[in-house]
C-alpha cells in the first residue's frame, strides 16, 4: 500500500520541533529523523526513514509531490508578516504585559480562550476549549518549549514559566481572573530579538500548533 502524496508532504518539516510535535500526534513518542530531500536536510517524524515508512505501511510514490523547502519557507515568511501586522492591533490576547531587563524575560497571556465567561474567537475563526488548551500546553512544555521569531528561523528563546488558567485551576489556587488561557514567561536569548522587544516592534506572543477542527 502506498502512502498518499498529501500525507507524505504533510510530514516534511524544516524544524525539528515541528517534526517532534507531529511525531507525538502519530504516537511515535516524539522521535524524529533527518531526511535528505534533493540535497536539503528536512525533519520527519519517527526514529528513521525506514521506521516512518514501516509505520505508514508503504512506499512513497516516485512522482510524489514533495514540498519544496524554499516554497515552505517563503509561505511561512508571508504568514509571519501578516501575523506581525495583525498582532500590532491586539489588545489583550498575546500581548506582552511585563518585561524583566536583567533576566531578559517577557510575561503575558500567550493565549486567551474565554473572556468574562464568553468564548474568544481567534483570527482564524476558531474557538479553543479550556481543557484542550491545557492538554496542548502540557505537551508543549514537556516536549518542545522552543521559541522562534514569528515562527521562523533558529531558536531565539525558551518558555521558562507556564501556567494554564482555567476556572477550575484558578478556583483551586485561589486565583481570581475574568479570563481563561495560558500565562507564560519567555526568556529571550537573541540580542536582535530582545532589541525588537524593547523597541515595541515585537509586542505580542504568537502560538502555533495542529488541531482537529469540529463544527460547533
Amino acid at each position: 500500500m502506498s502512502i498518499l502524496k498529501g500525507q507524505y508532504a504533510t510530514d516534511v518539516f524544516t524544524t525539528e520541533a515541528e517534526a517532534r510535535i507531529r511525531s507525538m500526534d502519530l504516537g511515535l513518542d516524539g522521535a524524529t529523523h533527518v531526511y535528505d530531500y534533493q540535497g536539503q536536510a528536512v525533519y520527519m517524524p519517527a526514529a528513521s526513514h525506514e521506521a516512518y515508512m514501516a509505520y505508514m505501511g508503504g512506499k512513497v510514490p516516485e512522482d510524489a509531490e514533495q514540498p519544496s523547502v524554499d516554497r515552505i519557507e517563503a509561505l511561512r515568511a508571508i504568514v509571519a508578516e501578516v501575523m506581525k501586522k495583525e498582532f500590532a492591533k491586539a489588545n489583550i490576547e498575546g500581548k506582552i504585559l511585563k518585561t524583566d531587563d536583567e533576566q531578559r524575560l517577557v510575561y503575558g497571556w500567550a493565549s486567551v480562550v474565554t473572556e468574562n465567561g464568553e468564548a474568544v474567537v481567534d483570527r482564524q475563526g476558531d474557538v479553543i476549549e479550556a481543557e484542550t488548551l491545557v492538554k496542548a500546553v502540557n505537551e508543549f512544555m514537556e516536549h518542545v518549549r522552543v521559541g522562534k521569531a514569528m515562527h521562523t528561523g533558529d531558536q531565539v528563546g525558551v518558555v521558562v514559566h507556564s501556567l494554564p488558567i482555567t476556572k477550575e485551576i484558578g478556583d483551586s489556587l485561589g486565583i481570581q481572573s475574568d479570563r481563561e488561557g495560558w500565562v507564560v514567561a519567555y526568556k529571550v536569548f537573541d540580542d536582535d530579538v530582545w532589541a525588537m522587544v524593547k523597541s515595541g516592534e515585537l509586542a505580542a506572543f504568537s502560538i502555533g500548533g495542529r488541531a482537529i477542527k469540529e463544527e460547533i
